[in-house]
């Protein structure tokens, strides 16, 4: 016999967190000393005999070079006096960069792609000429060209080589890497700075841009997501990729320098800024860091070294109001890079020394401490790529409560400067987590209150068991739920996404006569959440509230004041006034209350997206029940 019981549980997340009251914009100096502090935690890494920075196995030597001889050579330039100034390095760097140990000419018809063509490769002993080690090899090349009053045959090896890459079947027009048009307008905007050849950063990046927007029905999901695999737009992999969209978006790096020399306005300058508006606003937290849903799984999932890479978009936006949505995203933009940079730094100086190069504890696909290295040279270069575009002398604003919103495959990005979490209906099985409730919650300073990832019951949401068997759970991104709420065309190919003052989103999970609906309401500093339950006679529910770190305290306060530890012995929510988990956040009865309710901690277990949980509180109860859940942070 089948029964339909109604249930609903209501949460307000009340996060109590808002920048910090120094927050401010960088300026000039601001710039220079926070890569004079980075640069400290560097200098271990430089070896005398060798001429250059040594970051050990991990295929990062060019890259780490490349970077930090950028460092040191707008270092100079800009009259510098403190640690990231090294002169006598910055020569010895370029004479390696140019030598025979980093590089190379290979025949263009190897049948191994990673040794096709000219370029520099990832180190001595590794044979990859990688677009990414190629360009930020030649970054850090062209600098030095300009700034540093380098031998005569090291200038003519750097314009030497740098214009045999421009002009090698890998990089000159139309080649391409799937859409990553970044990579070649890169290597245009060093030829254009060490050869004066302009026409072809004009021609190259225009030509780029317009092929780009063109297809982007393969380049762009419904939403304006980023596809990794253009020719496979339905491709897990393609659910997101801040990252990449990030990097590609780099190439806001050289739009003026290319605007200047001749390139037209791209055809779709309305798309283009639409997708600026969908990266800011759904790739970023108000931390700084990457509001981080990947289809690349855990290839790529907090790892350090892509963060500042993926920056580099922030930093190219900021200086070009032609790419603005609107007068605000600038200073926005400027606003979240600061932010990174600076989260970085201290993270440096509280661990006093290179942090690690995965974040979180995830390490599903392990990294090198080479990789840690990279993740710092490339911060660092940046904090001096936004001194040398000008940054300094631009106004910097924090972003209000911003939203992103994929129709297609209801992935829900927040962030304000209070929280940031997201939503991500259908994971397409590129990742474990997801579902119709939060998929991880952040305090402003990007640490975890909750969860950064896993399944239940280290996750938010709904559990329906019958006869000790799960038969339906709304956190389950595997069973292809959709969200609603949100106006949005389910293939459009346009931005929803933006600033907010109030979002409303839902979403039911159903398995045969069962459903479980989630409803949520965001605000800047509030998640109201509420769920209403049908189910068949004998079965259980439970809602979870995850906790981060093992050993989380979960305490009980009780009607009569006592404080109690909450333990795996259930106790009566009837006597429960407020439940604390951790420091994060609370949770508070609301309205009557079912003598059979309980309320227990309940033991989690390491996932590969959940790699520390703490314990979670679980309500459990079998009747009607209808309570008001309210979670602060109180202490983040």
């Amino acid at each position: 016999m089948c029964r339909s019981l109604r249930r609903v549980a209501g949460v307000v997340v009340v996060l109590a967190c808002l920048p910090p009251a120094d927050a401010r914009a960088l300026d000039g100096p601001g710039y220079l000393a926070l890569a004079d502090r980075l640069q400290r935690h560097l200098d271990p890494f430089w070896n005398e005999s060798l001429g250059r920075y040594d970051p050990g196995p991990g295929m990062t030597t060019t890259q780490v070079n490349g970077n930090l001889l950028l460092v040191h050579a707008l270092a100079a330039r800009h009259g510098h006096a403190g640690p990231a100034r090294q002169d006598e390095r910055a020569h010895r760097i370029a004479r390696y960069l140019t030598g025979p140990d980093a590089w190379t000419e290979h025949a263009p018809g190897d049948p191994d792609w990673r040794r096709q063509g000219v370029g520099w490769r990832a180190a001595p002993d590794a044979p990859s000429v990688h677009p990414v080690f190629v360009t930020e090899a030649a970054d850090g090349l062209a600098h030095a060209h300009r700034a540093l009053a380098l031998k005569p045959e090291t200038r003519a090896a750097i314009a030497r080589q740098i214009g045999q890459v421009a002009a090698s079947s890998a990089y000159a027009w139309p080649a391409v890497r799937q859409n990553q048009f970044n990579w070649p307008v890169a290597i245009f905007a060093a030829h254009a700075a060490v050869n004066g050849d302009s026409a072809t950063l004009a021609a190259g990046l225009g030509r780029h841009l317009d092929a780009f927007l063109s297809a982007a029905a393969r380049n762009l999901g419904p939403g304006l997501h980023f596809h990794y695999q253009p020719r496979r737009p339905s491709a897990a992999v393609n659910i997101d990729s801040p990252e990449y969209a990030n990097i590609v978006l780099g190439f806001a790096r050289h739009y003026g320098a290319a605007r200047r020399t001749g390139m037209r306005p791209p055809r779709r300058i309305g798309l283009l800024r639409a997708w600026v508006r969908r990266v800011l606003a759904g790739a970023w937290t108000h931390a700084g860091y990457l509001n981080w849903d990947t289809g690349l799984g855990f290839h790529r999932w907090h790892q350090r070294k892509k963060v500042p890479l993926a920056q580099q978009a922030l930093l190219g936006i900021a200086a070009e109001p032609e790419l603005w949505p609107g007068v605000a995203w600038g200073p926005w933009a400027k606003w979240l890079l600061d932010r990174g940079l600076e989260q970085y730094a201290d993270l440096a100086d509280r661990e006093g020394a290179i942090p690690g190069p995965l974040a979180y504890g995830v390490n599903v696909l392990p990294q090198s401490r080479g990789t840690a290295v990279l993740a710092a040279s490339r911060t660092v270069a940046n904090a001096l790529r936004a001194l040398d575009a000008g940054l300094g002398a631009r106004p910097a604003q924090a972003p209000p409560a911003l939203y992103a919103f994929d129709p297609d495959t209801g992935r829900l990005a927040i962030t304000t400067p209070a929280y940031n979490t997201a939503i991500v209906s259908d994971n397409r099985g590129a990742f474990p987590y997801g579902g119709l409730d939060l998929a991880r919650l952040f305090n402003a300073r990007q640490e975890p209150v909750a969860n950064i990832g896993g399944r239940p019951p280290a996750a938010f949401g709904v559990v329906v068991r019958a006869r000790g068997r799960v038969v339906l759970a709304t956190q389950d991104g595997s069973r292809h739920n959709a969200i609603g709420g949100v106006a949005a065309h389910p293939s459009a190919r346009r931005a929803y996404a933006g600033p907010f003052t109030a979002l409303r989103v839902r979403g039911t999970a159903r398995a045969g006569a069962r459903s479980a609906r989630s409803a949520y309401r965001f605000t800047s500093t509030t998640i109201d959440a509420r769920w209403t339950v049908r189910t068949v006679a004998g079965d259980r529910v439970a809602v979870t509230f995850p906790s981060w770190g093992p050993g989380t305290a979960l305490t009980a306060t009780l009607a009569d004041g006592a404080r109690v530890p909450l333990a795996a012995t259930p106790l009566p929510l009837a006597r429960i006034v407020r439940l604390e988990i951790g420091s994060g956040y609370t949770v508070t009865p609301r309205g009557r209350v079912p003598e059979a309710a309980t309320v227990r901690a309940v033991p989690t277990r390491p996932q590969p997206s959940a790699p520390a949980p703490g314990p979670s509180v679980e309500v459990r109860f079998t009747g009607e029940l209808a309570v008001r859940l309210s979670l602060s942070a109180t202490d983040l």
